[in-house]
């Protein structure tokens, strides 16, 4: 049996070469011990001295998928399609990841859907819009990557049974996501949102004999003696993200392991040290799985970790609400209809259909949270029932009524709503430039609506960096043998803030590419 190094997470560069120590040793090193033996396995480990080359794995597969979000469940079908036994595992109690609560857009170049409205896109358009939203530091060739396999991912995913929202006429239609100078989101139903995506890819999983395993946490990687990745520790039925609970067990992977592990934007420790303004009054929109114990296991594995201290902030959420909530899906469709104002001036402060960083950064540098206002006249889409329902937007007969609710200076938050109204009559807006939609309605017949604005931590664009095979590179850019990763778990593809609607597109791209190249791993 090969020898092998088991890395260690308390030392985030070390790698240890273990001959003589007891498996509890290593068990310990890797921050594993600490709890009572819990089972057979646990006392096994604890106490035959067994050797880390002599260890007995406790199930065995060719590619270890890790996370069944989007990533997860495109790089297991993948995987699975080329001829790889596959086992894929998640953390929480349930399949999907933070992919099944996501709104689920998805960013497409190239679609039948633009061909359909006369929208004329580009790959390189794309891009662009890519890096000027990651403010030029993103990795360039992996944006190339997505936008030029966005369409065919999108046509597999329709392929997979996955759903898309449908206009009156029954087809997938396009929304105006701030920060694309050109319509190519396809949009996603509020009804189900990214569910629709990762439902019916597990689904298709199951239907090729893979099942999701669920509460199954990877705390470790485990490698050979030449550095490459020939298994995982596992905690099964780990309670609150600890590593040090559950039952460890060890899973061999003889091809390769695909880490689609999301991001760690409910890790409160972690996301501090990266930016210390995201304190505990900073909610989060993310499921309580996202958190960093496979990044670290990554890193001390030897792989590279880029931009983990940018972390991007959803600007359309409400204060008035906890995590991802219903917020997003009224306030963000009225950003190209409604403005933003700052409670303390009742003036606008940033053109609303700008990307996600500087939209945020706006509301931020106001010190408390904004309002949007629009009127029933105004409105757009059909959230307002569910954000009414939710308590977190409010109707008023009145601007005067609504700018007093807020506690808002009512001559200003009128004088601005009529400088908006103008426009909105000439289709052009003098202050912010943002781009005035044809169906755009002055706001100035009551009904009125009103909602508070406060960013929450909504996507990690840090993780372990990749190249375009989605393999793991180490401190020297070189491959880590066996380890891939994509999706959120890969760091620096969106640079300083992701585009909106590009995770889908990004998720689903990539992880079709990590489990093709899992699969064709050879091992001497």
């Amino acid at each position: 049996m090969e020898n092998m190094t088991i890395t260690e997470t308390a030392g985030l560069s070390r790698r240890s070469f273990i001959t003589g120590a007891t498996v509890a040793g290593a068990l310990a090193a890797l921050g594993l011990a600490g709890c009572a033996p819990q089972s057979p396995r646990d006392k096994e480990l604890s106490a035959t001295g067994t050797a880390p080359a002599d260890i007995s794995w406790d199930e065995e597969c060719e590619v270890l998928v890790v996370g069944s979000g989007y990533a997860g469940l495109a790089a297991a079908i993948e995987a699975k399609s080329a001829g790889a036994d596959v086992k894929i595992i998640e953390k929480t109690n349930r399949v999907g990841g933070n992919s099944a609560f996501a709104a689920g857009d998805m960013a497409v170049c190239g679609s039948k859907v633009q061909a359909r409205e006369g929208i004329e896109d580009s790959v390189d358009a794309f891009v662009s819009d890519m890096l000027i939203a990651g403010l030029y530091l993103n990795d360039k060739e992996k944006c190339r990557v997505i936008a030029e396999k966005s369409n065919e991912t999108w046509e597999w995913s329709v392929e997979m049974g996955c759903t898309w929202d449908k206009n009156e006429n029954g087809e997938p239609w396009l929304y105006p996501y701030g920060g694309h100078s050109i319509m190519r989101t396809i949009c996603q139903a509020v009804d189900g949102g990214g569910s629709n995506v990762t439902e019916p890819l597990a689904a298709k999983l199951g239907e090729m004999g893979v099942n999701v395993e669920t509460e199954r946490m990877l705390v470790q990687l485990i490698q050979d003696e030449n550095g490459r990745v020939i298994g995982a520790v596992v905690r099964d039925g780990a309670l609150d993200n600890d590593v040090e609970s559950g039952k460890p067990a060890t899973i061999r992977a003889t091809k390769g392991i695909v880490l689609a592990t999301g991001g760690f934007g409910r890790d409160l420790n972690f996301r501090l040290a990266q930016d210390p303004r995201l304190d505990e009054t900073v909610d989060c929109t993310n499921q309580e799985g996202a958190t960093a114990e496979s990044l670290k296991a990554a890193v001390a594995a030897g792989a590279m970790a880029v931009h983990t201290d940018w972390i991007q902030l959803l600007p359309f959420m409400s204060p008035d609400e906890q995590g991802y909530g219903v917020a997003a899906f009224y306030t963000d469709g009225q950003a190209s209809y409604a403005p933003t104002l700052a409670k303390a001036t009742g003036r606008r402060i940033v053109n609303e259909l700008t990307d996600r960083k500087r939209y945020a950064d706006a509301i931020l540098e106001t010190g408390e949270p904004c309002v949007q206002i629009t009127c029933k006249k105004a409105l757009y889409g059909d959230g307002l029932a569910n954000a009414m329902e939710a308590g977190i937007a409010h109707e008023f007969n009145s601007l005067e009524e609504a700018a007093a609710f807020y506690e808002m200076p009512v001559d200003a938050v009128a004088d601005e709503i009529a400088r908006y109204n103008t426009f909105v009559t000439n289709k052009r807006d003098e202050d912010f430039e943002k781009p005035i939609p044809d169906d755009a309605q002055a706001i100035d017949e009551p009904p009125f609506y009103g909602v508070r604005l406060w960013p929450k931590v909504h996507h990690c664009m840090g993780g372990v960096k990749t190249d375009l095979d989605c393999r793991v590179l180490d401190m020297e850019l070189a491959p880590i043998p066996g380890l891939f990763a994509a999706g959120e778990a890969a760091g620096g593809v969106h640079g300083a803030c992701r585009l909106g609607s590009c995770a889908t597109t990004d998720c689903l791209v990539n992880g079709r590419i990590a489990g093709q190249k899992a699969a064709a791993e050879t091992v001497a």
